[in-house]
């Protein structure tokens, strides 16, 4: 046999072309480096963790703080530490050949050792047989050879630190590299540098920085570790800024500033810590310093400057107010101002300040007047904004102060925090006046006015009311008036001062306000203080139980307004106005849906949102004109709609009533199918019905069919009173009811479900063409197409806007009308009954099964 040589070292040529031969060497190459890092990591471990340790005690500022003789023995320590560290090192052994072929055959787990095996060479030459043999061997351990292969290094650095020391330098590393941020060489080099021993003591903290006023907004500016450049310039701060200096350790510390040639000494005052309130004599000290001009600040002790701060400090600017639009008035004689504020950091408040410049008609311009009453400044809403700066409107009705009618001057004026004024230009126009039509009640506004601009003309305006009850039956119209007239006059001469007669003032406007609106006054003063208790308290925040209420009663004071200046309406046709064919149409319904929009937002936390929501609804009820009914001659708007809901209860029934007559055919012709077998027929409630009982139930359509028709014609007859031609469509549904009646009355439903069809779409037509009719765009020339309105938005047959084009201000709440849910209950009702039927086919079932919710 040949001898095998099982510890060569030297590669043959042959195995440096064989590629087994070459992998063998990777393999090799791999664990002798794996077995470098094992063995070089542990003995780096320790001196750099030495070296890491320093540099964290270095960057924590340690040597700045220790005293000399700890500052030399941890430095020892240290160094000491690193030098031991190193004898590792000095042992260190570079992994040989053989190790390496030892660490893959143990870590492969491949037996018979098939690396080293490979590796052998036969020590003679071979006979053939023998040479096949060692091909054979050498080809089986190359096979085994797959499954060797080089691990990753594991040093196990865990074996020599049990306790995890290790992650304690980390963790002083990380703190030290945050804390020693922009100084971490000069607190290195702080280790070498011995201080002198007479120069131990206490050490100077100086904490500065500068608190702008609050009213501006701005973050306070740290001036300590804030490294800013020599060349940086002043520090900009908005004067009466506050800089605050905290020192701490060092006794003789001044402070002075120098602000243009004067200098001025400041004197740090003791503060205290802690809940004594007692300052410590070595504890901190503070000096405060308010920047109202330019100034330097300078930190010095023991004669040398440690900090110097120029500051340059930017002046409050004044407010500045401007108007956006003309002073305008409102339909109901409020006067609406638009305008927009800009200051530097914010209006605190703002007003409108009056000058008369010319009295209205028939007051005298003398200057020996004395008035009684004094110019209506009032203060202005701001703008949302925290800062209150940007465009706002501000909607006050002065119509009943004395001054309505006057050509005015107004001018706005914004107030800053500082307490600086901004004031607008002057406008000057006519202040708005509410118009009276009742002759009474413009008769005592009349005397109210000349009252008002010279009290010296009491004895006039007792003579002007004295006269007016000397014929109290052709002047006023009811016996209330007069005593309310008679009280104002005993008030008149009963008044021996000013003040009496500012009460008669107030006095003489109720009463001539009681006269021409009567209840609606009472509404009205209902409505806007349940307004202003609503704004209140969106304003202060109140519970959302809060909100719930006054939104509830808001919308019962509505509600009565609306009725009341409905019944004036009627009252004064005369005080009607043209409704402007281009105006925009607001209904009962669009003010609800605001009111639930106001409380949504309440609720959900935007008060902001819901206050403007709240002031615009306030605007809309200003501009609400009370002539608009005046399009409909002899007749009111809530008749008009109250027909209207008449006539669309009536589709309402005729619908039920095809849908009852449909039914009931359809039984009668199962109960043909079924008479011959014998069995009862079953109604839509499961129960069995004899022909007796469907006969009754004809009988009772017929009745239920002419009382519909009775009712169409009574309504026929309500519009002719009104002044209104009842339309054709409206007359053909009298004439199909009819038929259907009588049809019904011969037994032949299916003959009168044509005529109910018929009779519902004519009635859905002339609901339509009677809602056009209604808002004054169904019989113009050259107006709108039916179902516009004149803003060319499209309305439903009982004139409400389609909700599909969004039309008016709350079309964003889609809310389905009530006849449009009667309409889908009565749906859901008969697919059900449909589905109770079970003669019905299996496919028909399984859908409606399938259609219904909750199948």
């Amino acid at each position: 046999m040949a001898r095998l040589n099982g510890t060569a070292d030297e590669d043959s040529g042959a195995d440096a072309r064989d590629p087994v031969a070459e992998r063998v060497e990777r393999l090799i190459r791999q664990a002798r480096l794996s077995l470098l890092w094992e063995r070089l990591w542990p003995a780096l471990a320790l001196p750099l963790g030495v070296a890491i340790l320093f540099l964290s005690v270095s960057w924590l500022g340690f040597w700045l703080v220790a005293p000399v003789w700890l500052h030399m023995a941890v430095l020892a320590i240290l160094g000491l530490g690193f030098l031991a560290s190193l004898v590792p090192l000095a042992r260190f052994n570079m992994p040989t050949r053989n190790e390496a072929v030892r660490r893959l055959e143990h870590q492969s787990d491949v037996p018979h050792r098939p690396l080293t095996a490979y590796r052998d060479a036969p020590s003679a030459d071979l006979d053939p047989a023998s040479r096949a043999l060692w091909t054979a061997h050498r080809t089986r351990m190359a096979a085994a050879l797959d499954r060797v292969s080089a691990r990753l290094p594991s040093p196990q650095l865990f074996r020599r630190d049990p306790y995890a020391l290790r992650s304690v330098v980390g963790i002083l590393l990380f703190i030290g590299l945050a804390a020693g941020s922009g100084q971490y060489w000069e607190r290195v080099r702080a280790a070498f540098v011995m201080p002198e021993p007479s120069s131990a003591g206490p050490t100077l903290r100086l904490d500065a920085w500068v608190s702008p006023p609050a009213y501006t907004g701005m973050a306070p500016i740290f001036l300590t570790g804030a490294n800013r450049p020599a060349d940086a310039g002043p520090i900009r701060v908005p004067v009466g800024s506050e800089l605050v200096l905290r020192i701490q350790g060092v006794d003789d510390v001044t402070v002075s500033r120098a602000a243009g040639d004067a200098t001025e000494a400041i004197e740090p005052v003791a503060v205290s810590e802690g809940t004594t309130g007692d300052a410590a004599p070595d504890g901190p000290r503070e000096a405060t310093i308010v920047l109202d001009s330019d100034s330097t600040v300078e930190v010095a002790s023991g004669g040398r400057s440690l900090q110097r701060w120029p500051f340059a400090v930017e002046a409050d600017g004044a407010p500045a107010i401007r108007f956006t639009e003309d002073p305008t008035a409102t339909a109901r004689g409020a006067l609406e101002l638009r305008y927009q504020t800009e200051d530097d950091y914010g209006v605190t408040e703002a007003r409108a300040e009056f000058r008369l410049v010319e009295p209205p008609s028939g007051i005298s311009a003398e200057e020996d007047r004395r008035p009684l009453i004094e110019a209506p400044d009032f203060a202005l809403s701001l703008p949302g904004r925290r800062d209150g700066l940007g465009d706002a409107r501000t909607t006050q009705d002065l119509s009943g102060h004395p001054w309505a009618g006057a050509r005015v001057a107004v001018t706005l004026v914004a107030t800053d925090e500082q307490g600086q004024e901004g004031r607008s230009e002057t406008r000057q126009f006519v202040l708005p006046m509410r118009p009276f039509y009742q002759p009474l009640a413009q008769a005592l506004i009349e005397q109210r006015r000349i009252q008002a601009y010279d009290a010296n003309s009491q004895p006039r305006v007792i003579d002007a009311l004295s006269s007016l009850m000397l014929y109290p039956d052709p002047v006023f119209a009811t016996d209330g008036h007069f005593l309310a007239v008679d009280f104002v006059y005993r008030q008149l001469v009963a008044a021996r001062d000013d003040e009496a007669l500012r009460n008669v003032l107030d006095s003489l406007w109720e009463v001539a306000v009681l006269i021409e609106d009567g209840e609606l006054s009472d509404a009205e003063r209902a409505l806007k203080a349940a307004q202003e208790a609503l704004r209140q308290a969106l304003q202060n925040g109140a519970s959302d139980e809060e909100i719930s209420r006054l939104t509830r009663e808001l919308r019962e004071a509505m509600n009565r307004y609306m009725r009341e200046l409905a019944q004036q309406a009627m009252r004064n046709p005369q005080s009607m106005q043209q409704m402007d064919p281009n105006a925009q149409t607001m209904t009962s319904q669009d003010l609800d849906r605001m009111l639930s929009q106001i409380e949504e937002l309440a609720k959900s936390g935007a008060r902001d949102q819901a206050e403007q929501l709240l002031s615009e609804m306030q605007r809309m009820m200003e501009n609400l004109q009370a002539g608009q009914p005046q399009m409909m001659p002899q007749s009111g708007m809530g008749q008009m709609e109250q027909m209207l809901d008449e006539l669309g209860k009536m589709i309402q029934r005729q619908q039920e009533l095809m849908n009852d007559t449909h039914r009931l055919d359809r039984q009668r012709g199962q109960q043909g199918q079924q008479g011959q077998q014998g069995e009862g027929q079953q109604g839509q409630d499961g129960m069995s019905r004899s022909p007796q009982e469907l006969a009754d139930e004809l009988r009772r359509l017929q009745e239920s069919q002419g009382q519909l028709g009775q009712s169409l014609q009574e309504l026929m007859e309500r519009l002719l009173d009104q002044g209104l031609e009842p339309n054709q469509q409206l007359g053909d549904a009298g004439q199909s009811m009819g038929r259907a009646e009588g049809e019904l009355g011969q037994g032949q439903p299916g003959e009168a479900i044509g005529d109910q069809a018929d009779a519902l779409e004519q009635l859905r037509e002339g609901a339509q063409s009677m809602a056009q009719q209604m808002a004054g765009d169904g019989t113009q020339p050259g107006g709108n197409q039916p179902g516009q309105t004149a803003q060319g938005q499209e309305r439903d047959p009982l004139g409400r806007f389609r909700r599909n084009e969004g039309s008016d201000m709350t079309s964003r709440v889609q809310i389905p009308d009530e006849i449009d849910v009667q309409r889908a209950r009565r749906i859901l009702e008969e697919l059900r009954n449909r589905l109770s039927d079970p003669q019905r086919p299996a496919l028909e079932l399984d859908y409606l099964e399938r259609l219904l919710p909750g199948n």
